[in-house]
């Protein structure tokens, strides 16, 4: 995938919209079956994707028999496609407000009984995309102590997203401290920034990504075979961070001062 392309993606868009995107941007006005052909993608999805990409606003359809379909240009896509998650994240708050007041009502009318025993629940993340969402969350709900077990590229992508919310938790008390692998260095403007926030060690290896808030929430991540390519489960349980915790610092005592880029 081109730089253009992995830039797309971190915006929310499929593997498949990306690649139809920048083939547009490259070849110009196509019929769908040339969009299909150039980046990649199955017949059987192709207009699928081009309508989506139609409806964010990255693509603009001339009629005719065949329909031609072309790029619009990046910097009113990006603007429209902002416009379309602005109106997306607006629908769905307006649902959740509606069924959340469905649901006081029936709890309001029916016998609450006993009170329940505490219950972990887990949710699922499909992409970097909404785990990066999710992590942004927790982020800004932490109140005392955020631990990190991740890769230097995760790490920045981190930092990248919501850093001035890192820095602005720091600032309020709360305590980060992140264990990062030391297959390669972090690039220097992310490392000074994120060591004036938080503490940082260098661990030999580290396959997954771990991250927990609060002692109570917890949020894994790791590489599937997917069109992404990453998934990310969350849960809130004290009782594993516990165990989670533990090895966390058992860590944290080998781990060694950042390293110089």
């Amino acid at each position: 995938m081109t730089s253009d392309g992995m830039y797309l993606r971190e915006m929310g868009l499929s593997e498949y919209e990306a690649n139809a995107y920048v083939s547009l941007l490259q070849q110009g006005t196509s019929p769908a079956k040339d969009v299909a052909a150039s980046a990649d993608i199955p017949q059987s999805r192709v207009y699928d994707v081009l309508d989506s990409l139609e409806s964010k606003g990255f693509v603009k359809v001339q009629p005719g028999r065949p329909k031609q379909f072309g790029s619009v240009e990046p910097s009113t896509a990006v603007e429209q496609f902002c416009t379309f998650k602005q109106r997306e994240q607006t629908n769905e708050l307006e649902e959740i407000r509606t069924l959340g007041e469905e649901f006081v009502e029936t709890v309001d009318e029916s016998d609450p009984g006993a009170a329940a025993p505490e219950t972990d629940i887990g949710w699922s993340y499909p992409n970097r995309h909404y785990i990066l969402e999710r992590l942004e969350l927790l982020t800004d709900e932490a109140e005392s102590e955020i631990h990190m077990i991740t890769t230097p590229k995760s790490f920045e992508r981190i930092l990248n997203h919501h850093g001035s919310l890192l820095e602005r938790r720091a600032d309020s008390g709360v305590s980060i401290q992140a264990l990062v692998a030391d297959d390669r260095s972090i690039k220097a403007p992310v490392r000074e920034r994120a060591t004036a926030i938080m503490d940082i060690r260098r661990v030999e290896e580290i396959r997954g990504r771990l991250y927990m808030y609060d002692a109570t929430e917890i949020l894994l991540a790791y590489h599937v075979p997917n069109e992404d390519g990453y998934v990310g489960i969350s849960t809130a349980s004290s009782h594993l961070c516990v165990t989670l915790k533990h090895l966390f610092e058992v860590q944290w005592q080998d781990g060694t001062p950042p390293l110089e880029a």
